[in-house]
Protein backbone atom coordinates (compact mmCIF):
# COMPACT_ATOMS: atom_id res chain seq x y z
CA UNK A 1 0.00 0.00 0.00
CA UNK A 2 1.36 3.42 -0.91
CA UNK A 3 1.94 5.89 1.91
CA UNK A 4 2.43 9.63 2.27
CA UNK A 5 4.92 11.11 4.71
CA UNK A 6 4.82 14.61 6.10
CA UNK A 7 8.17 15.49 7.66
CA UNK A 8 8.45 18.73 9.61
CA UNK A 9 12.18 18.97 10.02
CA UNK A 10 14.32 21.48 11.82
CA UNK A 11 16.56 19.61 14.21
CA UNK A 12 17.35 16.04 14.75
CA UNK A 13 16.47 13.69 17.44
CA UNK A 14 19.06 10.89 17.51
CA UNK A 15 22.69 10.65 16.61
CA UNK A 16 23.11 7.85 14.11
CA UNK A 17 26.32 6.02 13.40
CA UNK A 18 25.65 3.61 10.56
CA UNK A 19 26.90 0.09 10.95
CA UNK A 20 26.73 -3.02 8.84
CA UNK A 21 24.17 -5.30 10.40
CA UNK A 22 23.13 -8.74 9.26
CA UNK A 23 19.43 -9.51 9.11
CA UNK A 24 16.71 -11.17 7.06
CA UNK A 25 14.55 -9.03 4.77
CA UNK A 26 12.14 -9.50 1.89
CA UNK A 27 14.03 -9.00 -1.37
CA UNK A 28 12.40 -6.14 -3.21
CA UNK A 29 10.42 -5.04 -0.16
CA UNK A 30 7.03 -6.20 1.01
CA UNK A 31 5.19 -7.73 -1.97
CA UNK A 32 7.83 -6.46 -4.36
CA UNK A 33 7.68 -9.86 -6.07
CA UNK A 34 4.45 -11.53 -4.86
CA UNK A 35 4.27 -14.48 -7.30
CA UNK A 36 0.98 -16.36 -7.63
CA UNK A 37 2.54 -19.72 -6.77
CA UNK A 38 5.37 -21.41 -4.90
CA UNK A 39 9.01 -20.46 -5.47
CA UNK A 40 11.07 -23.62 -5.81
CA UNK A 41 14.55 -22.42 -6.73
CA UNK A 42 16.75 -19.34 -6.43
CA UNK A 43 20.23 -18.55 -7.78
CA UNK A 44 22.57 -15.59 -8.26
CA UNK A 45 24.93 -14.49 -11.02
CA UNK A 46 28.37 -12.86 -10.87
CA UNK A 47 26.81 -9.40 -11.15
CA UNK A 48 24.66 -9.93 -8.07
CA UNK A 49 21.33 -10.37 -9.87
CA UNK A 50 18.98 -12.86 -8.24
CA UNK A 51 16.76 -15.27 -10.15
CA UNK A 52 13.73 -17.20 -8.93
CA UNK A 53 11.49 -19.84 -10.50
CA UNK A 54 8.62 -22.09 -9.60
CA UNK A 55 5.07 -22.97 -10.55
CA UNK A 56 4.02 -19.32 -10.80
CA UNK A 57 2.81 -17.50 -13.90
CA UNK A 58 2.67 -14.01 -15.39
CA UNK A 59 -0.41 -12.06 -16.41
CA UNK A 60 -0.67 -14.16 -19.57
CA UNK A 61 -0.67 -17.40 -17.61
CA UNK A 62 2.87 -18.34 -18.74
CA UNK A 63 5.69 -19.49 -16.51
CA UNK A 64 8.74 -17.24 -16.37
CA UNK A 65 12.08 -16.58 -14.71
CA UNK A 66 11.93 -13.65 -12.29
CA UNK A 67 15.02 -11.45 -11.94
CA UNK A 68 15.88 -8.98 -9.18
CA UNK A 69 18.40 -6.45 -10.48
CA UNK A 70 19.13 -4.75 -7.18
CA UNK A 71 16.13 -2.45 -7.21
CA UNK A 72 13.10 -4.27 -8.62
CA UNK A 73 11.74 -7.63 -9.78
CA UNK A 74 10.90 -8.18 -13.45
CA UNK A 75 10.35 -10.96 -15.99
CA UNK A 76 13.64 -12.05 -17.56
CA UNK A 77 13.41 -11.45 -21.30
CA UNK A 78 10.31 -9.30 -20.95
CA UNK A 79 6.67 -10.33 -20.85
CA UNK A 80 6.33 -13.80 -22.41
CA UNK A 81 9.97 -13.81 -23.48
CA UNK A 82 10.20 -17.43 -22.32
CA UNK A 83 6.48 -18.29 -22.24
CA UNK A 84 6.94 -21.57 -20.38
CA UNK A 85 3.76 -23.58 -20.81
CA UNK A 86 4.28 -25.73 -17.71
CA UNK A 87 6.07 -25.43 -14.39
CA UNK A 88 9.71 -24.33 -14.04
CA UNK A 89 11.77 -26.18 -11.43
CA UNK A 90 15.34 -24.91 -11.70
CA UNK A 91 17.40 -21.89 -12.70
CA UNK A 92 21.16 -21.62 -13.09
CA UNK A 93 23.77 -19.00 -14.01
CA UNK A 94 27.11 -19.85 -15.63
CA UNK A 95 30.42 -17.99 -15.33
CA UNK A 96 29.61 -15.95 -18.45
CA UNK A 97 26.30 -14.73 -17.06
CA UNK A 98 24.06 -16.87 -19.27
CA UNK A 99 20.92 -18.07 -17.53
CA UNK A 100 19.52 -21.57 -17.91
CA UNK A 101 16.17 -22.85 -16.77
CA UNK A 102 14.21 -26.07 -17.08
CA UNK A 103 11.33 -28.03 -15.63
CA UNK A 104 8.12 -29.48 -16.98
CA UNK A 105 7.63 -26.94 -19.79
CA UNK A 106 7.81 -28.25 -23.37
CA UNK A 107 8.70 -27.19 -26.88
CA UNK A 108 6.47 -27.44 -29.94
CA UNK A 109 7.19 -31.19 -30.12
CA UNK A 110 6.01 -31.64 -26.52
CA UNK A 111 9.54 -32.43 -25.31
CA UNK A 112 11.09 -30.90 -22.21
CA UNK A 113 14.21 -28.84 -22.79
CA UNK A 114 16.77 -26.53 -21.24
CA UNK A 115 16.15 -22.88 -22.09
CA UNK A 116 19.06 -20.45 -22.31
CA UNK A 117 18.94 -16.67 -21.92
CA UNK A 118 22.03 -15.04 -23.45
CA UNK A 119 21.34 -11.54 -22.22
CA UNK A 120 18.92 -10.60 -24.96
CA UNK A 121 16.71 -13.58 -25.87
CA UNK A 122 15.61 -17.07 -24.85
CA UNK A 123 16.41 -20.15 -26.97
CA UNK A 124 16.26 -23.93 -26.72
CA UNK A 125 19.74 -25.13 -25.80
CA UNK A 126 20.96 -27.42 -28.58
CA UNK A 127 18.15 -26.41 -30.93
CA UNK A 128 14.70 -27.90 -31.30
CA UNK A 129 14.67 -31.39 -29.72
CA UNK A 130 18.40 -31.29 -29.14
CA UNK A 131 17.82 -32.87 -25.74
CA UNK A 132 14.20 -33.98 -26.16
CA UNK A 133 13.79 -35.01 -22.52
CA UNK A 134 10.77 -37.26 -22.01
CA UNK A 135 10.04 -36.05 -18.48
CA UNK A 136 10.79 -33.22 -16.05
CA UNK A 137 14.25 -31.66 -15.76
CA UNK A 138 15.05 -30.91 -12.13
CA UNK A 139 18.62 -29.64 -12.09
CA UNK A 140 21.09 -27.81 -14.34
CA UNK A 141 24.75 -26.99 -13.74
CA UNK A 142 27.95 -26.21 -15.63
CA UNK A 143 31.66 -26.96 -15.29
CA UNK A 144 34.73 -24.73 -15.56
CA UNK A 145 34.97 -25.47 -19.29
CA UNK A 146 31.46 -24.16 -19.96
CA UNK A 147 29.76 -27.48 -20.57
CA UNK A 148 26.14 -27.62 -19.40
CA UNK A 149 24.59 -30.58 -17.57
CA UNK A 150 20.95 -31.47 -16.94
CA UNK A 151 19.20 -34.23 -15.04
CA UNK A 152 15.82 -35.09 -13.59
CA UNK A 153 13.00 -37.55 -14.19
CA UNK A 154 13.80 -38.10 -17.87
CA UNK A 155 15.21 -41.42 -19.07
CA UNK A 156 17.21 -42.88 -21.94
CA UNK A 157 16.02 -45.54 -24.37
CA UNK A 158 16.84 -48.24 -21.80
CA UNK A 159 14.55 -46.64 -19.23
CA UNK A 160 17.38 -45.42 -16.98
CA UNK A 161 17.72 -41.93 -15.62
CA UNK A 162 20.90 -40.16 -16.69
CA UNK A 163 22.85 -36.91 -16.70
CA UNK A 164 22.83 -35.13 -20.06
CA UNK A 165 25.80 -33.04 -21.21
CA UNK A 166 25.80 -30.16 -23.69
CA UNK A 167 29.30 -29.48 -25.00
CA UNK A 168 28.45 -26.38 -26.97
CA UNK A 169 27.24 -28.18 -30.06
CA UNK A 170 25.18 -31.22 -29.04
CA UNK A 171 23.62 -33.10 -26.13
CA UNK A 172 24.88 -36.55 -25.10
CA UNK A 173 24.51 -39.00 -22.21
CA UNK A 174 27.34 -38.38 -19.76
CA UNK A 175 29.43 -41.53 -19.56
CA UNK A 176 27.78 -43.06 -22.60
CA UNK A 177 24.62 -45.11 -22.85
CA UNK A 178 23.83 -46.55 -19.40
CA UNK A 179 27.13 -45.27 -18.03
CA UNK A 180 25.34 -44.28 -14.84
CA UNK A 181 22.16 -46.29 -15.36
CA UNK A 182 20.40 -44.66 -12.42
CA UNK A 183 17.39 -46.68 -11.32
CA UNK A 184 15.63 -43.63 -9.93
CA UNK A 185 15.21 -39.91 -10.41
CA UNK A 186 18.10 -37.44 -10.26
CA UNK A 187 17.04 -34.24 -8.49
CA UNK A 188 20.43 -32.60 -7.96
CA UNK A 189 23.68 -32.28 -9.89
CA UNK A 190 26.76 -30.13 -9.32
CA UNK A 191 30.36 -29.78 -10.38
CA UNK A 192 33.61 -29.08 -8.54
CA UNK A 193 36.60 -26.92 -9.48
CA UNK A 194 38.29 -29.93 -11.09
CA UNK A 195 35.40 -30.55 -13.45
CA UNK A 196 34.02 -33.65 -11.77
CA UNK A 197 30.24 -34.02 -11.91
CA UNK A 198 28.09 -35.27 -9.04
CA UNK A 199 24.51 -36.55 -9.11
CA UNK A 200 22.08 -37.80 -6.47
CA UNK A 201 18.49 -38.48 -5.46
CA UNK A 202 16.34 -41.58 -5.62
CA UNK A 203 18.67 -44.08 -7.31
CA UNK A 204 20.35 -46.86 -5.33
CA UNK A 205 23.41 -49.11 -5.46
CA UNK A 206 23.54 -52.91 -5.46
CA UNK A 207 22.90 -52.91 -1.71
CA UNK A 208 19.75 -50.84 -2.09
CA UNK A 209 21.42 -47.79 -0.52
CA UNK A 210 21.15 -44.26 -1.89
CA UNK A 211 24.43 -42.67 -2.92
CA UNK A 212 26.16 -39.76 -4.60
CA UNK A 213 27.47 -40.66 -8.05
CA UNK A 214 30.68 -39.06 -9.36
CA UNK A 215 31.79 -38.69 -12.95
CA UNK A 216 35.55 -38.09 -13.17
CA UNK A 217 35.74 -37.38 -16.89
CA UNK A 218 35.79 -41.00 -18.02
CA UNK A 219 33.45 -43.06 -15.85
CA UNK A 220 30.84 -43.02 -13.09
CA UNK A 221 31.50 -44.35 -9.58
CA UNK A 222 29.95 -44.29 -6.12
CA UNK A 223 31.51 -41.44 -4.15
CA UNK A 224 33.28 -42.95 -1.16
CA UNK A 225 33.03 -46.48 -2.51
CA UNK A 226 30.24 -49.00 -2.11
CA UNK A 227 28.09 -47.97 0.87
CA UNK A 228 30.52 -45.21 1.80
CA UNK A 229 27.54 -43.00 2.58
CA UNK A 230 24.84 -45.68 2.57
CA UNK A 231 21.98 -43.21 2.85
CA UNK A 232 18.76 -44.86 3.98
CA UNK A 233 16.50 -42.52 1.99
CA UNK A 234 16.82 -40.29 -1.09
CA UNK A 235 19.46 -37.56 -1.34
CA UNK A 236 17.64 -34.40 -2.38
CA UNK A 237 20.51 -31.90 -2.68
CA UNK A 238 24.23 -32.04 -3.37
CA UNK A 239 26.83 -29.26 -3.61
CA UNK A 240 30.56 -28.59 -3.52
CA UNK A 241 32.70 -25.96 -1.85
CA UNK A 242 35.80 -24.10 -3.05
CA UNK A 243 38.05 -26.71 -1.41
CA UNK A 244 36.46 -29.58 -3.33
CA UNK A 245 34.49 -31.06 -0.44
CA UNK A 246 31.09 -32.50 -1.38
CA UNK A 247 27.94 -32.13 0.70
CA UNK A 248 24.72 -34.11 0.51
CA UNK A 249 21.41 -33.85 2.33
CA UNK A 250 17.84 -34.99 1.97
CA UNK A 251 15.50 -37.51 3.54
CA UNK A 252 18.19 -39.77 5.02
CA UNK A 253 18.90 -39.99 8.77
CA UNK A 254 21.70 -40.90 11.15
CA UNK A 255 21.73 -43.60 13.81
CA UNK A 256 19.68 -41.37 16.11
CA UNK A 257 16.97 -40.88 13.51
CA UNK A 258 17.92 -37.24 12.90
CA UNK A 259 18.34 -35.70 9.46
CA UNK A 260 21.80 -34.32 8.68
CA UNK A 261 24.21 -32.91 6.12
CA UNK A 262 26.85 -35.41 5.00
CA UNK A 263 30.33 -34.25 3.99
CA UNK A 264 32.83 -36.05 1.77
CA UNK A 265 36.36 -34.72 2.31
CA UNK A 266 38.05 -36.64 -0.48
CA UNK A 267 38.48 -39.86 1.43
CA UNK A 268 35.42 -40.53 3.60
CA UNK A 269 31.89 -39.43 4.44
CA UNK A 270 31.04 -37.93 7.82
CA UNK A 271 28.18 -36.08 9.52
CA UNK A 272 28.86 -32.35 9.26
CA UNK A 273 29.17 -30.98 12.79
CA UNK A 274 29.39 -34.44 14.31
CA UNK A 275 26.63 -36.79 15.41
CA UNK A 276 23.44 -34.77 15.92
CA UNK A 277 25.29 -31.50 15.40
CA UNK A 278 22.38 -30.24 13.32
CA UNK A 279 19.70 -32.68 14.45
CA UNK A 280 17.18 -31.61 11.84
CA UNK A 281 13.79 -33.03 12.79
CA UNK A 282 12.60 -33.70 9.26
CA UNK A 283 13.64 -33.54 5.60
CA UNK A 284 16.38 -31.27 4.27
CA UNK A 285 15.68 -29.85 0.80
CA UNK A 286 18.69 -27.68 -0.03
CA UNK A 287 22.37 -27.32 0.81
CA UNK A 288 24.85 -24.73 -0.48
CA UNK A 289 28.19 -23.13 0.33
CA UNK A 290 29.51 -19.57 0.21
CA UNK A 291 32.89 -18.20 -0.89
CA UNK A 292 34.17 -18.39 2.70
CA UNK A 293 33.39 -22.09 2.99
CA UNK A 294 30.35 -21.77 5.26
CA UNK A 295 27.61 -24.31 4.61
CA UNK A 296 23.89 -23.51 4.64
CA UNK A 297 20.94 -25.86 4.63
CA UNK A 298 17.17 -25.65 4.91
CA UNK A 299 14.00 -27.58 4.26
CA UNK A 300 11.04 -28.79 6.27
CA UNK A 301 12.86 -28.94 9.59
CA UNK A 302 11.90 -26.52 12.36
CA UNK A 303 13.39 -24.74 15.35
CA UNK A 304 12.13 -24.81 18.94
CA UNK A 305 9.36 -22.35 18.00
CA UNK A 306 8.09 -24.55 15.19
CA UNK A 307 9.38 -22.22 12.46
CA UNK A 308 11.46 -23.28 9.46
CA UNK A 309 14.88 -21.71 9.22
CA UNK A 310 18.20 -21.68 7.42
CA UNK A 311 20.97 -23.43 9.33
CA UNK A 312 24.60 -22.31 8.99
CA UNK A 313 27.74 -24.33 9.64
CA UNK A 314 30.75 -22.07 10.20
CA UNK A 315 33.39 -24.78 10.28
CA UNK A 316 32.87 -25.77 13.89
CA UNK A 317 29.18 -25.69 14.76
CA UNK A 318 25.64 -25.24 13.46
CA UNK A 319 23.46 -22.21 14.24
CA UNK A 320 20.20 -20.65 13.08
CA UNK A 321 21.04 -17.97 10.53
CA UNK A 322 19.82 -14.65 11.88
CA UNK A 323 19.24 -16.07 15.35
CA UNK A 324 16.16 -17.76 16.74
CA UNK A 325 13.20 -16.87 14.50
CA UNK A 326 15.30 -14.44 12.46
CA UNK A 327 13.60 -15.77 9.34
CA UNK A 328 10.69 -17.56 11.00
CA UNK A 329 9.49 -19.16 7.77
CA UNK A 330 5.95 -20.49 8.15
CA UNK A 331 6.38 -23.21 5.54
CA UNK A 332 9.14 -25.18 3.84
CA UNK A 333 12.33 -23.55 2.58
CA UNK A 334 12.99 -25.20 -0.77
CA UNK A 335 16.13 -23.46 -1.97
CA UNK A 336 19.12 -21.64 -0.50
CA UNK A 337 21.94 -19.89 -2.36
CA UNK A 338 24.69 -17.32 -1.83
CA UNK A 339 26.02 -14.47 -3.95
CA UNK A 340 29.55 -13.18 -4.55
CA UNK A 341 29.19 -10.72 -1.66
CA UNK A 342 28.30 -13.45 0.82
CA UNK A 343 24.60 -12.61 1.08
CA UNK A 344 22.33 -15.61 1.54
CA UNK A 345 18.96 -16.07 -0.16
CA UNK A 346 16.18 -18.45 0.77
CA UNK A 347 12.84 -19.17 -0.81
CA UNK A 348 10.12 -21.78 -0.98
CA UNK A 349 6.55 -22.13 0.21
CA UNK A 350 6.71 -19.70 3.14
CA UNK A 351 4.78 -16.44 3.00
CA UNK A 352 4.98 -12.85 4.20
CA UNK A 353 2.41 -10.95 6.24
CA UNK A 354 0.27 -10.51 3.12
CA UNK A 355 0.21 -14.23 2.41
CA UNK A 356 2.54 -13.94 -0.60
CA UNK A 357 5.60 -16.08 -1.25
CA UNK A 358 8.89 -14.22 -1.43
CA UNK A 359 12.66 -14.47 -1.64
CA UNK A 360 14.31 -13.73 1.69
CA UNK A 361 17.76 -12.14 1.84
CA UNK A 362 20.21 -12.37 4.71
CA UNK A 363 22.99 -9.83 4.41
CA UNK A 364 24.28 -6.39 5.15
CA UNK A 365 21.66 -3.82 5.94
CA UNK A 366 21.81 -0.31 7.26
CA UNK A 367 21.79 -0.55 11.00
CA UNK A 368 21.62 2.22 13.57
CA UNK A 369 23.40 2.81 16.80
CA UNK A 370 21.16 5.30 18.50
CA UNK A 371 22.12 7.47 21.44
CA UNK A 372 19.98 10.26 22.84
CA UNK A 373 21.09 13.76 21.87
CA UNK A 374 21.10 16.19 24.75
CA UNK A 375 19.20 19.40 24.22
CA UNK A 376 17.15 18.06 21.32
CA UNK A 377 13.36 18.25 21.59
CA UNK A 378 12.30 15.48 19.18
CA UNK A 379 9.01 13.76 18.45
CA UNK A 380 8.17 11.20 15.77
CA UNK A 381 4.54 10.13 15.48
CA UNK A 382 2.82 7.89 14.81
CA UNK A 383 5.49 5.20 14.57
CA UNK A 384 4.43 2.64 13.43
CA UNK A 385 2.00 4.44 11.22
CA UNK A 386 -0.36 3.77 8.34
CA UNK A 387 -0.66 7.30 7.04
CA UNK A 388 1.24 10.49 7.75
CA UNK A 389 4.32 10.37 9.90
CA UNK A 390 5.39 13.63 11.49
CA UNK A 391 8.89 14.48 12.64
CA UNK A 392 9.30 17.61 14.72
CA UNK A 393 12.26 19.25 16.41
CA UNK A 394 13.86 22.68 16.93
CA UNK A 395 17.07 24.68 16.63
CA UNK A 396 18.64 22.63 13.87
CA UNK A 397 19.02 23.48 10.23
CA UNK A 398 18.72 20.47 7.89
CA UNK A 399 20.79 20.66 4.71
CA UNK A 400 19.78 17.35 3.16
CA UNK A 401 17.24 14.58 3.74
CA UNK A 402 17.70 10.98 2.67
CA UNK A 403 15.47 7.95 3.09
CA UNK A 404 16.93 4.44 2.86
CA UNK A 405 15.19 1.09 2.78
CA UNK A 406 16.06 -1.76 5.13
CA UNK A 407 18.81 -2.98 2.79
CA UNK A 408 20.58 0.38 2.96
CA UNK A 409 19.51 1.39 -0.54
CA UNK A 410 18.80 5.09 -0.96
CA UNK A 411 15.28 5.58 -2.31
CA UNK A 412 14.82 9.32 -1.77
CA UNK A 413 17.03 12.39 -1.40
CA UNK A 414 16.35 16.12 -1.26
CA UNK A 415 18.58 19.12 -0.60
CA UNK A 416 16.90 21.80 1.52
CA UNK A 417 17.76 24.95 3.43
CA UNK A 418 15.06 25.34 6.02
CA UNK A 419 14.14 24.56 9.60
CA UNK A 420 10.82 23.16 8.43
CA UNK A 421 10.18 20.95 5.44
CA UNK A 422 7.19 18.98 4.21
CA UNK A 423 7.88 15.98 1.97
CA UNK A 424 5.17 14.33 -0.08
CA UNK A 425 6.55 10.96 -1.18
CA UNK A 426 5.10 7.48 -1.60
CA UNK A 427 6.55 4.42 0.10
CA UNK A 428 5.49 0.79 0.27
CA UNK A 429 4.80 -0.73 3.64
CA UNK A 430 8.03 -1.70 5.37
CA UNK A 431 10.94 -0.41 7.46
CA UNK A 432 12.85 2.73 6.48
CA UNK A 433 15.58 4.98 7.84
CA UNK A 434 15.11 8.73 7.69
CA UNK A 435 18.58 10.31 7.58
CA UNK A 436 19.14 14.01 8.03
CA UNK A 437 22.35 15.91 7.42
CA UNK A 438 23.78 19.15 8.80
CA UNK A 439 27.07 19.55 6.99
CA UNK A 440 29.18 16.58 8.07
CA UNK A 441 26.79 15.59 10.84
CA UNK A 442 24.23 12.88 10.17
CA UNK A 443 21.27 11.71 12.19
CA UNK A 444 18.63 9.08 11.61
CA UNK A 445 15.44 7.49 12.84
CA UNK A 446 13.94 4.12 11.98
CA UNK A 447 10.32 4.35 10.91
CA UNK A 448 7.78 1.65 10.12
CA UNK A 449 5.07 1.96 7.50
CA UNK A 450 2.32 -0.59 8.01
CA UNK A 451 -0.11 -1.82 5.34
CA UNK A 452 -3.58 -0.35 5.53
Amino acid sequence: MKKKFTLLLSALFLFCSFIKAQSWSELGGLNGFAPNGFIDHVCSDASGNIYAVGPFANSSGNGYVAIYNGSAWSELGGLNGLSANYFIWTVYSDASGNIYTAGDFRNSSNNRYVAKYNGSAWSELGGLNGLAANDDIWSVCSDASGNIYAAGYFTNDSGYNYVAKYDGSAWSELGGLNGLAANGDISSICSDASGNIYAANAFTNSSGKYYVAKYNGSSWSELGGLNGLAANSPIVSVCSDASGNIYAAGAFTNSSGNFYVAKYNGSAWSELGGLNGLSANTNILSVCSDASGNIYTAGWFTNSSGNRYVAKYNGSSWSELGGLNGLAANDAVWSVCSDASGNIYATGHFTNSSGNRYVAKYGSATGINETSTAGMDISVYPNPGIGEINVQSSNFKVDRIEIDNVMGEKIYEQTINSNHQTLNIKLNAGIYFVKLFDGEKSYCKKIIVEPE
